[in-house]
C-alpha cells in the first residue's frame, strides 16, 4: 500500500516521492521566466541569431554527415558509439567569430559529450581540449583515408 503526503502548495494527497502538479508548473513558470530573462539581458544577440542561419543549418547537416552522426568524444575517449546530435565548435565562436562556418573548427558530438567539453573549458582546461578534440577529427580523417569501397573502416 503506497504511502501518501500533502502538497505544500494546495493540501492535495499525492503520492510520497512525487511532486504535485501545481507545484510543476510553478517551476515551469518560473524556467519560462529564467529563459526570457536571459535571453533578454545575457545572451549575445549575434550569436543567437547566427544559429537561426540557413548557412548555419546546412554546415551542421554536413558536419553531422559527415561524422556518420557519430559522437567523436565518446567514440574516441571511451570506445562507445552514440549518436551524435550536435556540432560544437572547438575554437569557440566568442574567441574567434570568423571560425564559425569553418569545418575544421566543427566537431559532431551528443548532448551528453557537450557537457563534458564545456565543463572542462569552463574549468580552465580550453586548451587541453582544444588539442584533445582537434586530435580526435585527425584520427578520423586517417580512418577516412583507409577507407574501403568507399566505406569508412571503423574497425
Amino acid at each position: 500500500m503506497p504511502i501518501y503526503k500533502r502538497c505544500s502548495k494546495c493540501g492535495k494527497r499525492i503520492p510520497s516521492g512525487t511532486t504535485c502538479e501545481c507545484i510543476k508548473q510553478i517551476r515551469r513558470q518560473q524556467k519560462k521566466e529564467r529563459d526570457k530573462d536571459y535571453d533578454q539581458h545575457r545572451r549575445n544577440k549575434t550569436r543567437a541569431a547566427f544559429y537561426k542561419t540557413k548557412a548555419w543549418r546546412l554546415t551542421k547537416e554536413d558536419v553531422l554527415t559527415h561524422y556518420m552522426y557519430i559522437d567523436l568524444y565518446a567514440y574516441y575517449h571511451d570506445g562507445k558509439f552514440i549518436p551524435a546530435t550536435m556540432v560544437h565548435h572547438i575554437v569557440p565562436i566568442s574567441t574567434d567569430y570568423a571560425k564559425r562556418l569553418d569545418r575544421g573548427n566543427l566537431i559532431a558530438l551528443s548532448d551528453k559529450s557537450h557537457g563534458i567539453v564545456h565543463k572542462a573549458m569552463r574549468e580552465g582546461r580550453e586548451e587541453e581540449i582544444i588539442r584533445l578534440l582537434l586530435g580526435y577529427k585527425e584520427k578520423w580523417k586517417k580512418k577516412e583515408n583507409s577507407e574501403v569501397g568507399g566505406v569508412v573502416k571503423l574497425f
